[in-house]
């Protein structure tokens, strides 16, 4: 992933600027500085609504893009949440199906971080992990609860796994969705004509307008490069890390530590 994420940043920081420093000086040879600076003032109006129209849709884009991106993160935290409940709950079960509960969860946790992330950096989900979520619902489904107490701690494990399921199928939903390519085609599209209007500008010196239009193909492009590495939202330069599961682990090893006050 990191020859990817190498590749996409040469792209977008080094080539893009250089390849639009290049064309417009090159422009400017050609023409010549005075004949673009007669049409300074119609290039500048025309530009303003090209830049305002494309500035608009890049912010959009990268907003929806952090925003999903955030909505993951959260996801993945509420399915650690719901984990940490249905280990809390199971202790008020009797010991070998509490036990039973506790070794899946661990299990869930365990293959979610070491097998089933790497599946999703390439939009995959891991058999595993689905085989432990089953035997956690086959836990609960055989189980039979005794009495008012138990029940009321079972209805509340039940909601739990609902909960449970539905934030796994949204992460893995997730990591399978991105930016539809007909707004990539539009990103890009509009990208280059913004920046080849830049072109139709005549100063009287070279290195400003080399300057100008590096500046502005650069900002395009770290924006494209933010909007990509947050739509990799499990693989990338900016990716949603299991970081909630490590920590459950951590909490779950020190209820289960003798002495620890958590009940059993």
């Amino acid at each position: 992933m990191w020859i990817r994420d190498l590749l996409l940043g040469i792209l977008f920081l080094i080539a893009l600027p250089a390849v639009a420093v290049g064309a417009g000086l090159l422009l400017r040879r050609r023409v010549g500085p005075e004949v673009l600076a007669r049409h300074n003032d119609v290039a500048g109006f025309i530009y303003g609504v090209i830049g305002m129209v494309y500035a608009v849709l890049l912010a959009f884009t990268a907003i929806i893009v952090w925003e999903q991106f955030r909505n993951a993160q959260n996801g993945v935290e509420r399915e650690a949440n719901a984990l940490a409940d249905l280990y809390r709950n199971a202790q008020a079960f009797p010991p070998d199906v509490r036990e039973q509960v506790e070794v899946q969860v661990r299990a869930y946790i365990r293959l979610a971080v070491e097998k089933e992330w790497p599946a999703m950096a390439e939009d995959k989900s891991s058999p595993e992990s689905w085989e432990t979520y089953f035997q956690l619902w086959r836990i609960h489904r055989e189980f039979k609860p005794e009495d008012d107490h138990q029940r009321t701690w079972y209805a509340q494990s039940l909601q739990r796994l609902n909960e449970l399921a539905d934030r796994r199928r949204d992460r893995l939903l997730s990591a399978r969705s991105g930016v539809p390519g007909v707004i990539w085609a539009v990103l890009l599209g509009a990208g280059a004509v913004t920046i080849g209007f830049s072109w139709l500008f005549g100063t009287q010196n070279a290195w400003a307008q080399a300057l100008m239009i590096a500046g502005l193909s650069f900002t395009i492009g770290v924006v494209l490069l933010s909007i990509v590495a947050l739509d990799y939202r499990y693989a990338g330069l900016t990716r949603v890390e299991p970081g909630a599961f490590r920590q459950l682990e951590e909490i779950l090893d020190v209820w289960s530590a003798p002495g620890a006050g958590h009940p059993r």
